[in-house]
């Protein structure tokens, strides 16, 4: 079958994937506190414009999903290539109502190409795993059946992990109190942030030094490998933070080859939420089939 693949501007796509004429990317957007509205972007110049600014903001941009206008431009697109069936992966929906509407879209197409719809439960990073495993199952002649429950297993199974940049950025976004970031920097308090199997943002611990947060990392890699074995994979998303980011994931496993970590940004609109200096490390499994 003629398979789409929808998924939104979170997913900093490599460019393998973006070459492919079945992935349609749908864009999030950023809303300025001048009321200037740009399209999020994977550019990496402008993503690094972005954080390089974003600290000079006194309130802190906002951001919105895309229009179902788009949405239905991309499903005219996709019913004019005879597409015969469509896998959207996408932000989780807890973080975003960017797949409530598509699957909203998507009902109105149903007589005519039948959309599943996967909640990656993160961003980022996961969304793209998701894309490659959706894409080697459908080599491998699985349909969709089956490779809708492998999707969804492997979303639940892989964990995300977020190193905010900034104190101030939470106070910004009121997350966090003008007191409560003094003392955390005075400190030096490193809240680690996790999307949990829900898709929801917690904090699960807070740290004082940076050889606790790799000591941290080190027992997060260790219990993925124990409950996942060699289907465990590594990546890397940042907010003008790759140094630090590489640095950490190095130390997690003498097992993991730093040249071989997919590493990207994360776009303006990730970024506008954690903050310059903000770290993604992510934990990548497999499907089982």
């Amino acid at each position: 079958m003629k398979t789409a693949i929808i998924v939104d501007s979170t997913a900093t796509l490599p460019e393998d994937l973006s070459a492919l004429d079945n992935i349609f990317q749908i864009k999030l957007s950023v809303i300025f506190p001048d009321g200037e509205v740009r399209e999020d972007s994977s550019d990496p110049q402008v993503i690094a414009d972005f954080y390089d600014a974003l600290p000079s903001f006194e309130t802190l941009p906002t951001t919105s999903q895309p229009t179902n206008g788009q949405i239905y431009a991309v499903y005219e697109d996709i019913l004019a290539q005879s597409y015969d069936q469509v896998f959207a992966i996408g932000i989780a929906k807890k973080l975003s109502g960017t797949l409530p509407s598509l699957e909203g879209v998507a009902k109105e197409f149903a007589d005519k190409v039948p959309t599943y719809v996967i909640d990656s439960l993160s961003t980022s990073q996961i969304s793209v795993h998701l894309i490659r495993e959706c894409l080697r199952l459908l080599d491998a002649g699985y349909d969709a059946k089956a490779i809708v429950p492998a999707l969804n297993q492997a979303a639940r199974d892989s964990a995300t992990y977020v190193i905010v940049g900034s104190l101030d950025n939470l106070v910004k976004g009121g997350r966090l109190s003008a007191a409560g970031a003094f003392f955390g920097n005075l400190l030096k308090i490193i809240p680690l942030l996790e999307i949990n199997n829900e898709g929801s943002i917690e904090v699960i611990d807070k740290i004082r030094t940076e050889r606790k947060l790799k000591e941290k990392f080190v027992g997060i890699y260790e219990q993925a490998v124990l409950e996942h074995g060699n289907r465990v994979h590594i990546a890397l998303a940042h907010g003008n933070a790759l140094d630090r980011g590489l640095d950490i994931v190095g130390t997690m496993s003498p097992d993991i080859k730093i040249d071989q970590v997919p590493v990207s940004m994360l776009t303006p609109v990730v970024g506008t939420h954690v903050g310059t200096g903000c770290i993604g490390i992510f934990i990548l499994v497999d499907t089982a089939l």
